[in-house]
């Protein structure tokens, strides 16, 4: 019988945790969640796991996502210093300020800790000119990072080029890379005239383009706006689903240019999301410059397993390029580049061959990324203690 004990930190808990966090718990391992917010897909949490809830993290804003981030931090951290120091502690890069918590309680109480590095601090703020690369904020980041990566008795990420980037603080570093997934099962593809999505809103008989996820600064949502306004075909409509910073300024965006074929909607729930998903023909997934090897967006993979072609708004040198090259399921467009994303949904439009194949091989693909990933946590974690 395993009895270790476990407490996982994310103030965001997805699929993705709720996945890894199960088989902790179906292992007959005691494991506590300290959250903001659990959000269920299709398989609930189990029951056995004990969830702390936090502070909610607010990304509408770059305040309240850094105000929430850094209450979301002191409060883990009066958890965790009143805590008996026999649970490991597995933190995820949300906030990013949690690595400090896992060194400062290491060199404190010799606390074993476990990284997973699914967005790489401070690479993404940097990129994103939040704060200055070799400025003071930089440099002692970047200089914590090499000592708090070393400390860390595991350090997962999701790719090769991330695990690249985490090794330029330290080449000493042996990262576990262990790629994201999704359940294939749960997001299948559904043809439109048994689609109740696609029938509500009259796509059944049209070429549907769909973003669906965060509207994030860094997105590039606005290349999809302009297409739609250039777009004179009736038979092709374009979705934007999801909430975030930008929602105000796009909903801005199409009315004042009253562009009647695009429809914005909020998130979808649980229920209606393998409905609004197979609806999409072609499903677009944005990478803002500067994100290309410390980040990749996990819709990505609901796209590919819901079977559309992926239009990819990202640099050529990104993970999420490789991605959608190696497995030959869509086009690779520069963000911002609106001529040839409107030559690519043409050519999608009128040949359906080519449409077709793009949305097989992203069906296809989705397989090699399975909810099984989610047991090499585990078992690399376990495998310390047996």
């Amino acid at each position: 019988m395993n009895n270790k004990k476990y407490i996982l930190v994310c103030q965001a808990t997805r699929y993705l945790l709720i996945d890894i966090l199960n088989v902790f718990a179906e292992n007959n391992c005691e494991i506590i969640l300290y959250t903001g917010e659990v959000r269920i897909a299709n398989t609930p949490l189990n029951s056995k796991i004990i969830v702390k809830k936090l502070i909610y993290y607010n990304s509408s804003t770059i305040f309240k996502r850094l105000f929430t981030w850094l209450v979301f931090t002191f409060q883990c951290f009066f958890l965790l210093l009143f805590k008996s120091k026999k649970h490991e502690v597995i933190y995820v890069t949300t906030p990013p300020f949690l690595v400090f918590l896992g060194l400062f309680f290491k060199k404190l109480f010799n606390q074993t800790f476990h990284l997973l590095i699914w967005d790489l601090y401070p690479d993404v703020m940097v990129n994103f000119n939040v704060i200055k690369r070799n400025g003071y904020i930089h440099r002692i980041w970047s200089k914590s990072n090499k000592y708090i990566f070393n400390n860390a008795s595991n350090v997962f990420t999701i790719s090769e080029s991330m695990a690249e980037a985490i090794n330029k603080y330290s080449a000493n570093i042996k990262v576990k890379i262990i790629p994201n997934w999704v359940d294939s099962r749960f997001i299948t593809p559904l043809e439109k005239t048994n689609n109740p999505f696609a029938i509500q809103f009259h796509q059944t008989d049209k070429l549907t383009v769909m973003y669906s996820g965060n509207f994030g600064e860094t997105h590039d949502l606005e290349s999809i706006i302009e297409v739609a306004k250039m777009n004179n075909n009736k038979n092709i409509s374009f979705f934007i689903i999801g909430e975030g910073a930008k929602k105000k300024k796009i909903e801005d965006l199409i009315k004042k240019d009253n562009i009647d074929n695009i429809t914005i909607l909020p998130l979808q729930s649980s229920e209606i999301l393998p409905y609004s998903l197979t609806t999409a023909d072609i499903g677009v997934v944005t990478l803002g410059e500067g994100a290309e090897n410390v980040s990749v967006p996990s819709k990505t993979y609901y796209m590919m397993a819901a079977g559309t072609a992926i239009l990819a708004l990202a640099n050529k040198n990104s993970e999420l390029s490789r991605l959608v090259n190696k497995y030959e399921i869509g086009r690779v467009i520069r963000p911002g580049d609106i001529q040839n994303i409107i030559i690519f949904v043409n050519e999608m439009y009128q040949n359906k061959i080519a449409l077709n194949k793009f949305k097989q091989n992203s069906r296809n693909a989705s397989f090699n990324f399975t909810p099984e990933n989610a047991k090499k946590y585990f078992e690399i974690i376990n495998s310390l203690n047996s």
